[in-house]
């Protein structure tokens, strides 16, 4: 059955908001508001505070509730393309992705990968399978504690997994709400992987989603902003010179960018006129996807970076990221802990594992992007979608905007991109 394009954005947006409302209230923060909160005390393992509860959200308290509005949004969003085409002509060989795609024993040997929130989710599971490939992981982490945990998880796969001779990781502290531990970030990588080692794949992974009321970070930008684009924008340009010149980098956005339907306001990548957990969240994900493009054309006209070589990818809808808004952060980690306390938890992720993808699933693409071996001309700068190229909305495409978007991100951040 062939569905109007109409049909599909409704669905996108119905997807959004449902989930969202299950989780917070999906009121608007004008920039005039008072609930603004810094963020410069807050401790990375501090959870979002709830909002006030609303006579809109009472209804949806209910965990049985949550589950069949769960199921059924998901299976209509499972029968909805909810990426845009594939580009065919594009696509890499499709015989070599897999949904677990793990890339050959070796295949990344004498390679240097770093990860951006390598210490949980997806970025702890491409850390893993990059490792087990040969490479030399470093990946970072705001928590030591955390990042330690992740690191023995990490080394405890490589060792069951039965490759001989795998690679290694590491972990190395980042903060990216925090310009000035970004903009040192470059002198805390060369004391642990050394000043003359070159990195091969730079992921820009890390991210939050759906912040309920707008935040500032210490630098006094909105938490979603400078976490999702303008903590990586420095972060790219400040290991730049570290780089190999024809290194990787992979930014991990979102379908979700189609929440910033009317394109990139430039007026606003604060929240400054207006806030919304997940339209703020589509801006920076729209913003992930225009500076990949952005990137890519100035590396291509550069003497020094033409080889560079710059991606975007969505990862997919993964279970874990939909079960903490749809039953708590909290009640999540005691359930992966303890298993499911009662029976509606458990038709809560047995729905969700039936819609969504695992965290397994979820990492394969951007592990594809750093391992593939054979990416041509006609795959750079573009956006993924299961390992293959993916057409975007037009306002993805927007050279102006992503011009605008860079200098802008130079500005606001302190950094300039030496191409």
């Amino acid at each position: 059955m062939m569905l109007s394009e109409s049909f599909r954005a409704h669905a996108l947006l119905l997807f959004g908001f449902v989930t969202t409302s299950l989780a917070f209230s999906p009121t608007v923060l004008h920039a005039s508001s008072p609930r603004t909160t810094s963020l410069s005390a807050m401790k990375d393992d501090e959870s979002v505070p709830a909002q006030p509860a609303l006579d809109r959200r009472t209804f949806f308290q209910s965990a049985a509730t949550k589950a069949v509005v769960a199921s059924s949004v998901l299976a209509t969003a499972s029968m909805l393309p909810l990426v845009s085409s594939v580009d065919v002509a594009n696509a890499a060989d499709s015989s070599v992705f897999t949904s677990l795609y793990k890339p050959a024993p070796h295949s990344m040997d004498g390679k240097t990968v770093v990860v951006t929130g390598g210490n949980v989710g997806l970025g702890l599971e491409s850390s893993k399978r990059l490792a087990e490939a040969g490479a030399t992981v470093v990946f970072t982490t705001r928590d030591d504690t955390k990042g330690t945990k992740a690191l023995d998880e990490i080394k405890a796969y490589l060792g069951a997994s039965g490759v001989d001779s795998a690679g290694k990781a590491m972990m190395i502290n980042l903060d990216l709400c925090d310009l000035d531990n970004v903009k040192s970030f470059k002198g805390r990588l060369e004391n642990i992987i050394g000043k003359d080692t070159k990195i091969d794949v730079l992921m820009n992974n890390a991210g939050v989603m759906a912040i309920p009321d707008r935040r500032l970070t210490k630098d006094g930008f909105e938490k979603t902003f400078q976490t999702n684009h303008l903590g990586h924008f420095a972060l790219t340009s400040t290991v730049l010179p570290l780089l190999s010149p024809n290194a990787r980098i992979i930014n991990v956005s979102s379908t979700g960018y189609q929440f910033a339907g009317k394109g990139l306001d430039l007026d606003n990548l604060n929240g400054e006129k207006n806030y919304g957990p997940w339209s703020s969240y589509g801006e920076s994900k729209l913003e992930n996807i225009l500076f990949t493009n952005e990137l890519q054309k100035r590396a291509q006209q550069s003497e020094n970076w033409s080889s560079l070589q710059v991606f975007s990818l969505h990862p997919g809808v993964v279970q874990t990221d939909l079960a903490r808004y749809l039953i708590g952060e909290e009640k999540f980690n005691n359930m992966k802990e303890k298993g499911f306390q009662s029976w509606t938890d458990k038709v809560v992720m047995e729905s969700l594992a039936k819609f969504a993808k695992t965290v397994e699933e979820g990492a394969s693409t951007q592990v594809f992007l750093a391992a593939y071996g054979n990416i041509d001309k006609s795959m750079l700068g573009k956006y993924f979608v299961d390992g293959k190229v993916t057409a975007l909305k037009p306002f993805a495409l927007d050279e102006v905007k992503a011009k605008e978007l860079w200098s802008t991100s130079e500005k606001l951040s302190g950094v300039k991109f030496e191409l």
